[in-house]
C-alpha cells in the first residue's frame, strides 16, 4: 500500500529552501499525531463537532503529501480498538515515509 504520493511529496520539499525541510517535517509530524489524537478522543466523547474538525484538519495535511492510507482511515469507522490501532498505525507509517523521502534534501 502506497502511504503517499512520492513525486507529490518531493515536488513539496524541493520548492522549499533546504533549511526549512527538517522543521517542515517536524511540524508535520506533529500536528498529523495531534489531530490523529484529537479525531480519537472526539470519537471517543461522541462529538460531531470535534470530529468533523478533526477530520477536515487531518484531511488537508493528507493533501500535501497525498496520505490516501490516512484519509482512507479518517473516514472509516474509528469505534473498535483494532480500527483504532490500524489508524495510529497508519500515522506512524506515513510519517516515517514522509521522513525517510525528505531525509536526502535536509542538509547535515
Amino acid at each position: 500500500m502506497d502511504l503517499i504520493d512520492p513525486e507529490l511529496t518531493l515536488s513539496q520539499f524541493e520548492a522549499l529552501p533546504p533549511e526549512i525541510v527538517a522543521p517542515l517535517c517536524e511540524a508535520t509530524a506533529t500536528d498529523l499525531r495531534e489531530w490523529g489524537q484529537r479525531l480519537l478522543d472526539a470519537v471517543a466523547g461522541d462529538d460531531p463537532d470535534a470530529i468533523r474538525r478533526a477530520r477536515h484538519s487531518l484531511k488537508g495535511l493528507c493533501g500535501n503529501f497525498g496520505a490516501s492510507a490516512v484519509m482512507r482511515c479518517v473516514d472509516g469507522d474509528l469505534q473498535s480498538a483494532d480500527a483504532r490501532a490500524r489508524f495510529h498505525e497508519c500515522i506512524e507509517a506515513t510519517i516515517a515515509t514522509i521522513l525517510a523521502l525528505a531525509a536526502p534534501l535536509i542538509p547535515q
